[in-house]
């Protein structure tokens, strides 16, 4: 069995590359200057292409040639213009050249066809998808992508003498040159675990040079040359400024560099704008900048806060804070951690190396499926012999049981080697079809073993090589999910679409599973009807637009064979890999049907004009109920409406001021920010429905206990019990659809229950005529008149049938609501 062994940090700034050998981690240095850092910087010279730090010596001579920082734009359609190729280039092709640089790095006699590439542990799956993409499009076979945070823990984990005995929290905080993450990670004496992650992928180093250009240099040049807008014009597509904002951002990044170690730094700008030179010296003071990043590191510290929060933890929970990613180096962000969380900050690993150290850990464990021949394969001669295998991955003994259960009696014996050659049980014989065999590890060292099965003739029937054991170093179990993965179903109660959860947030990929929905309307062969599978990573409890749509199958009525049936069954599959590859099957019984992809979108466009759309439309939902609890003088509800209006409001100014050109990343960032407003509002809202189908709850069970007396029939209190067995995880499950089907199913228990004596429809009579509506009146009057006889004979079987009479005169509601519920805005599935 043959391990990736290669690992690649992709930086917004700077990028790395390191290999697994025997235990140990080597990262590479350049050939070209011995840095093992590459800066994450593409320049074009005629038909050269330069990378690196020699790229970034051409910032100030030819700037509109030169692309950086694309990390931040991945997976978006944004694209970089270059003037002396005649080429726009995308995020993807540009980080493919990054990764080509790095291959260069090793010279090995070993192919290099597969890697582990990492990436923040908030990309989204069309960012990570945008980032496998560049990756294949470099030349490697096979690339498997590890979450940022989970790097780090395993460098900290496998390069630190800990000593843990028993369950301990981390928090791994990762602010890099131009995203962050903030991760809870569950540590024991054998692996870690990534129990929940939040970040923000606008957010970085990068932010901190910006705001030193916009708010300190580009204030000072206006007010020495007299002029105003030149902000604005550095960031415009179209700018003659190119040059001249990569100088400053250049000079920013060396001045928080010097105010990292120095209380003030000195700016010397030298500098040609409006035909006039600008040579002055820039005094800027620690404290200054301090200030000027402050609401950033409080957006970090609140993130923290968060994750520590939302698992139910206390700040004395968590046994440390690692830091790592180049922006952990300004002073003030150790300290604004400790005060906050008042735990242990550990900068004891080096911040810039660490995620390529522990994913070079990770690399190291993984098997390879690109260089293995069919002979290196887990095989079987003997198709129908089925080993169930039970062993430890990761331990820090040195030696460890591996046992299975050998499903065929033509096995009989078995032999476990060791691959280095340093261990042979010899053949041993299966007592019952089992085996358990303890075996010596090497320490610090990925233990590999193969095992053969053999007949009684010792012929060997089967062969299973890729066992692997982990001695000493730390390794996950998995890496997980980041967000809910939803599809999007009919609500034909609400007239509406909304989310069922498929894969909760944090279950640990590779991740499988199959479900059973119905068609929840009619499809007629050859029409133009559709059944849609929106498939939507986001939060479960969300409307399905605050989300992001990461697979989307459309089934037309002219791609049936036979028409399908509201009500019958339709099955679907769906599959998300390691890496995040999304693949869907969905079979349609009645049509015996079926059809499949696989999705790894790594697009998706945002405009000004879109998030001004989206705002507009949740703003005048804010403004309703903003008036409606005005009105109630519910004023404490109405603030936390108003302060979502104020933002949502206040982001779409800022939308307004972007001009079209603007190449800056600030279009992401407001989108991000739109977001998270319209969670906010939906979370609100949300948390009022479900006090509202709490209520309802409380009443239908009301209703129902005040018919359930010593009389009842014992089934329907048998039935009662069961139904409010797990009545407080219902309550407690924040889902006002799991709340609505136990109302459903406790008014159907009532409705059985009257339904079983002729008596009890008294009370449904008397409650019929406190009705004012009935589709025919002359009907219902005549009904009621019989009723009145019926109750005056105590006639309860014919006012039984008088009762179904007026219920069938009632309005249908429910159609009419469905009737305004649209074909083309159904998916299809109830």
């Amino acid at each position: 069995m043959k391990t990736i062994n290669f690992a690649i940090d992709l930086g917004t700034t700077n990028s790395l590359i390191a290999k697994y050998d025997d235990g140990n981690i080597k990262i590479y240095n350049n050939p070209l200057g011995l840095k093992q850092t590459l800066p994450s910087c593409v320049a074009f010279r005629g038909n050269r292409t330069v990378i690196g730090d020699k790229a970034l010596d051409y910032l100030e001579k030819d700037a509109e040639n030169i692309c950086m920082l694309f990390k931040r734009k991945m997976g978006t359609q944004d694209t970089y213009e270059i003037p002396v190729i005649d080429k726009e280039l995308t995020p993807i092709e540009l980080s493919s050249l990054i990764l080509k640089e790095l291959k260069n790095f090793v010279n090995d006699e070993e192919n290099l066809n597969s890697v582990v590439i990492t990436i923040p542990a908030s990309f989204d799956t069309i960012q990570s998808n945008a980032t496998k993409k560049a990756g294949y499009m470099a030349g490697f076979q096979e690339v498997v992508l590890l979450q940022e945070p989970i790097a780090a823990c395993l460098a900290f984990a496998n390069t630190s003498n800990l000593d843990i005995t028993h369950k301990e929290h981390w928090i791994v905080y990762d602010f890099g040159g131009g995203t962050f993450d903030v991760a809870l990670v569950e540590v024991n004496d054998r692996e870690l675990n990534v129990r929940d992650n939040l970040g923000d992928n606008y957010l970085g180093g990068a932010d901190f040079d910006n705001l030193i250009v916009e708010h300190i240099i580009v204030p000072f040049i206006e007010e020495k040359l007299g002029i105003e807008n030149l902000w604005k014009s550095l960031k415009s597509k179209t700018t003659q400024y190119k040059g001249l904002y990569f100088e400053l951002l250049k000079l920013a990044e060396e001045a928080k560099k010097e105010l990292s170690h120095y209380e003030e730094t000195e700016i010397e700008l030298d500098i040609d704008i409006h035909d006039t030179n600008v040579f002055e010296q820039l005094l800027i003071k620690r404290e200054q900048f301090e200030n000027l990043i402050s609401p950033k590191v409080e957006q970090t510290v609140t993130l923290i806060q968060d994750v520590i929060s939302n698992n139910q933890l206390l700040n004395s929970q968590i046994a440390r804070v690692i830091l790592i990613g180049g922006s952990t180096y300004v002073p003030v962000i150790k300290k604004r951690i400790s005060e906050a969380i008042g735990v242990e900050v550990n900068n004891a690993i080096d911040p810039t190396s660490a995620v390529v150290l522990g994913a070079a850990y990770y690399a190291g464990s993984k098997p390879s499926t690109v260089t293995e021949s069919p002979l290196e394969q887990d095989k079987s001669q003997v198709e129908t012999v089925e080993v169930k295998l039970f062993y430890e991955q990761n331990t820090r003994d040195t030696e460890e049981l591996i046992s299975g259960k050998v499903s065929s009696d033509k096995v009989s014996s078995f032999r476990l080697m060791r691959k280095d050659g340093g261990y042979d049980s010899g053949v041993k014989t299966l007592e019952d079809g089992s085996f358990s065999e303890f075996v010596p590890l090497l320490e610090g060292r990925l233990n590999q073993f193969k095992i053969q099965f053999l007949s009684s003739e010792l012929d060997v029937l089967k062969v299973m090589d890729a066992v692997a054991i982990n001695q000493g170093s730390y390794n996950v179990q998995g890496q997980p999910l980041p967000n809910d993965i939803c599809m999007e179903v009919d609500d034909l109660d609400a007239s509406t679409t909304r989310l069922e959860r498929i894969f909760a947030k944090g279950s640990i990929l590779p991740l499988r599973k199959k479900i059973y929905k119905t068609a929840s309307k009619t499809i007629l062969q050859k029409s133009k009807s559709n059944l849609i599978i929106n498939i939507i990573e986001g939060q479960a409890k969300g409307l399905p637009s605050s989300g992001l749509s990461i697979g989307y199958i459309e089934i037309s009525g002219m791609d049936l064979e036979e028409d399908l049936i509201k009500g019958t069954d339709i099955e679907i599959e769906i599959e998300v890999t390691e890496s995040r590859d999304l693949k869907i099957n969905v079979f349609l019984q009645s049509c015996d049907q079926e059809f499949n992809n696989v999705f790894s979108e790594s697009e998706r466009a945002i405009s000004i004009a879109k998030i001004n759309l989206e705002i507009n439309t949740v703003l005048g939902d804010v403004e309703a109920l903003i008036k409606t609890h005005n009105s109630e003088e519910n004023f404490e509800y109405s603030q936390k409406l108003e302060t979502i209006r104020v933002g949502l409001i206040e982001t779409q100014i800022a939308a307004s001021l972007i001009d079209d050109d603007d190449v800056s990343d600030s279009k992401f960032q407001l989108d991000d920010k739109k977001r998270k407003f319209i969670q906010e509002f939906d979370d609100l809202t949300r948390n009022k429905l479900i006090a509202k189908e709490i209520e309802e709850y409380n009443d239908a069970k009301a209703t129902l206990e005040r018919h359930l007396n010593d009389d009842s029939n014992e089934r329907f209190r048998d039935k009662y019990a069961r139904m409010i067995k797990n009545e407080k995880e219902v309550i407690n499950s924040g889902n006002k659809y799991l709340i609505r089907s136990k109302i459903k199913e406790m008014d159907e228990l009532y409705d059985a229950i009257i339904q079983s004596s002729d008596e009890n429809f008294i009370s449904y009579f008397l409650n019929l005529k406190f009705c004012t509506e009935f589709s025919n009146q002359r009907r219902a009057d005549k009904l009621f008149k019989q009723g009145d006889q019926a109750l005056e004979k105590q006639d309860y079987k014919s006012l039984r049938h008088i009762v179904y009479g007026l219920s069938a005169l009632l309005p249908d509601y429910e159609k009419e609501k469905q009737k305004n519920f649209k074909d083309d805005s159904r998916t299809g599935l109830g």
